[in-house]
């Protein structure tokens, strides 16, 4: 073959084979000159398109985001409802506030199908909301009310009030999810001051990473979230972290402040402050998700305090201070108090100055720099001391400064309403005393406004609703229409309401801890009441719980049996006289501890408490029999209840032909034609299916004096019976046994 011949074919073949190798080099240039943005953005864009379609899809079957179903942070043990059916005079069905809701909520009814024409707005929020230490009437509800009927009256208005005392802001939203069904149109939310009121520890949270809560936070609002966590949970997993390790709270408020050590658990701890503030910026965002998934609109108010009137709470000395330090700075305290009382100003501040520099977290320190300053006329100083006073306070019964930011920065982020009432409050007092902070001329204590300050707020509510386009005022809109409402309003108030608003508010001083004010107001709160009873109760009620506080107890009690004699069917009272009773010591009377424990169950049979400290009257007279079925009707009531729970887990083992059975605690109640408590059985069921007394049975005279007392086993007296005169004197104490009297020292 020839070198021509040869190479022929290799020709051939190599220009055979180019076709096929630009090509290919064709389309890796083709590809090569795709842009890496594009590369990456279509997959991003396709899973967008694929989830927002799987989101609209979830919408339309129904499915909720996640926050309008749950709480991430807490549970609740109960869930009972605010408002309660029933039929109305014309077939309609008519809700109202809850009868065992009305020591926390406001009297309240609607009809459960909204009339047309009508704007439905619920008011949301604590004491604030509610009215303290007044009620709904002289409220911002209640303003508003008034005010809306006059700005617009082409439209049927209805304001319900559901703010709750104590209530904070992750109850609020649990609340929400109950009012979304009865077709609102506007929620009014002001929350912020009880943040701090109730024990909560995140304890399942401090491990999760933030990133990663960050994550979940943000999938937790979407509907796939919900679908997803809904699929795991049936089958035992659970999505999200910490989830399953969620503080579950009692249905209504248990407030550390409720508690005998009160002020004492409070201790500085900046990692919970940081979570319950994360908590409430959920708690915003929830409720502005539940607000949406019934079509009604939000508007957000900012919690207002008494900043220059107000002092902390509670303080403590900055951390890892040394003790000499400490000491120096107590010192330096007390001096500027009597440098303040003598109003030697410069010589207070100098003081002052250096105490907060040694000291530069102890809340007090900085409440009377304020002060001192706000004497000398340093306006802006003094405001920036008194907000540190504030956040200092180890005991927060005032929302932070970061909480007014949370809420403006909640209220822009979702686009909702809002009013700012700090700014409001702040301009007033700038326009009427010279400077920006608010203090007893528009509050009445630490949070609560004075009816001024409700009516400042109404007055921004309804301007809120006009420049939202919910309102279309009339002519006859103006300062006149306001004064016209305002006369009204105040026309209501008479000696009667300012006496028990004086009584409220001894009890919201007493219960934060200020005993000397409370007294003095629950003392003008009696002096005022007259002949009415109620306000008598209540301010009696705070002046035995002021001297129990004072160590004079003897003192209380003869306080308490006056005050049970004027209103013998006062179940407070009886609880606070059975609780005193029940104390180790000389004044200790277990017998009379556990007749008026018993009516306090009768009379509440969901309070868990009741039941968990008659039972321990009676087993301190060893009845272990009732005392065990009373911790298991406790434990029933509130399966939480860890004080029960360890003693059920202490308790020696009891036949069970001696137990009272699972429906033990069955209490028949007699009274007097004049309604108050007469007599008072404990009954259940025999082996025969017979009603029999057992327990106790306890007699009382009419003026609320105990007068028999009888231990029954099965229907036979068997322990002791003891009466008493009117007077409280015991006149007779027998001992029976199995139905027989015998001898006491048997």
């Amino acid at each position: 073959m020839t070198k021509h011949s040869r190479m022929t074919p290799k020709k051939k073949g190599k220009s055979a084979s180019l076709p096929d190798q630009n090509s290919q080099n064709f389309q890796s240039k083709k590809l090569r000159r795709v842009p890496l943005w594009q590369a990456l953005v279509l997959p991003i864009a396709a899973i967008l398109i694929f989830f927002l379609l799987l989101e609209g899809g979830l919408a339309l079957f129904g499915v909720k985001q996640g926050l309008q179903t749950e709480d991430p942070f807490v549970g609740f043990a109960s869930n009972v409802p605010l408002f309660v059916p029933s039929s109305g005079p014309t077939g309609k069905q008519i809700l109202t506030t809850a009868s065992n809701k009305l020591n926390f909520f406001n009297p309240q009814s609607f009809t459960r199908e909204k009339p047309p024409g009508t704007f439905r707005i619920f008011c949301l929020g604590g004491s604030t909301t509610y009215g303290r230490p007044y009620n709904d009437m002289t409220s911002f509800s209640g303003w508003l009310r008034e005010l809306l009927l006059v700005a617009a009256r082409n439209k049927n208005w209805e304001v319900i009030n559901a703010g709750g005392i104590s209530y904070a802001s992750y109850r609020v939203a649990h609340l929400m999810e109950e009012l979304v069904q009865y077709q609102p149109d506007l929620f009014i939310i002001y929350t912020g001051h009880n943040e701090f009121l109730e024990a909560r520890t995140y304890r399942q949270l401090r491990d999760i990473p933030p990133v990663v809560r960050s994550t979940v936070s943000l999938l937790a609002r979407t509907r796939t979230w919900s679908m997803m966590t809904a699929a795991l949970e049936s089958m035992g997993i659970h999505s999200q972290p910490g989830a399953e390790g969620r503080e579950r709270l009692r249905g209504e408020v248990n407030a550390i402040l409720d508690r005998s050590a009160g002020l004492n658990l409070y201790t500085r701890d900046d990692s919970l402050r940081k979570k319950i503030l994360e908590h409430y910026r959920v708690s915003l965002e929830r409720m502005v998700a539940l607000a949406r998934s019934a079509g009604a609109q939000v508007i957000f108010v900012t919690p207002a305090s008494n900043l220059k009137d107000c002092s902390p709470f509670k303080s403590e000395h900055t951390q890892d201070l040394d003790q000499v330090s400490r000491q120096k700075s107590g010192q330096m305290l007390f001096q500027a108090k009597d440098l303040i009382r003598h109003e030697r100003w410069a010589e207070a501040l100098s003081l002052l100055e250096k105490a907060v520099a040694l000291d530069p977290r102890h809340a007090e320190l900085h409440y009377l720099r304020g002060k001192v300053l706000l004497a000398q006329g340093n306006f802006d100083e003094a405001e920036i001391a008194f907000h540190l006073a504030r956040d200092e306070d180890v005991c927060p019964l005032r929302a932070l400064t970061p909480m007014r930011r949370i809420v403006t920065e909640i209220a822009r982020e979702e686009g909702v309403g809002l009013v700012d009432y700090v700014d409001l409050l702040e301009g007033r007092m700038q326009e009427t005393q010279g400077y920006p902070i608010p203090g007893e001329e528009l509050f009445l204590d630490h949070v609560h406004p004075t009816i001024e300050g409700h009516k400042i707020l109404a007055v921004a509510l309804v301007q809120a609703m006009i420049n939202q386009g919910f309102v279309q005022p009339g002519t006859g809109w103006g300062d006149e229409a306001i004064a016209t409402v305002a006369a009204k309003i105040e026309g209501r108030i008479d000696q009667r309401v300012h006496g028990q608003a004086l009584a409220n508010l001894a009890r919201v001083l007493l219960w934060a801890g200020k005993t000397d004010d409370a007294e003095r107001l629950a003392r003008q709160a009696l002096a005022m009441a007259g002949e009415d009873k109620q306000i008598s109760k209540d301010a009696e009620t705070i002046l035995v719980k002021v001297y129990q506080k004072q160590g004079d107890k003897e003192r209380a009690l003869l306080l308490l049996y006056s005050a049970i004699e004027k209103t013998p069917g006062a179940i407070e009272l009886r609880y606070i006289l059975g609780m005193a009773l029940l104390e180790d010591g000389p004044f200790m009377q277990l017998e009379e501890a556990a007749a008026n424990l018993l009516l306090v169950c009768q009379q509440m049979p969901f309070d868990d408490l009741a039941y968990q400290f008659f039972g321990l009257a009676m087993a301190k007279r060893d009845r272990m029999n009732v005392a065990y079925a009373s911790f298991q009707e406790a434990l029933r009531i509130n399966p939480e209840n860890l004080v029960v729970q360890k003693a059920l887990a202490q308790f020696p083992q009891i036949p069970e032909s001696q137990t009272l059975g699972p429906q033990a605690i069955n209490i028949v109640l007699d009274v007097y034609p004049s309604l108050a408590p007469r007599k008072l059985v404990q009954v259940r069921r025999n082996s025969g299916n017979r009603s029999v007394p057992d327990g106790i049975e306890v007699e009382f005279h009419e003026n609320g004096r105990l007068k028999r007392f009888l231990d029954i086993d099965d229907g036979l007296p068997n322990g002791f019976e003891i009466t008493w005169d009117k007077d409280g004197r015991v006149l007779s104490r027998t001992k029976f046994r199995h139905g027989k009297a015998v001898d006491l020292k048997d």
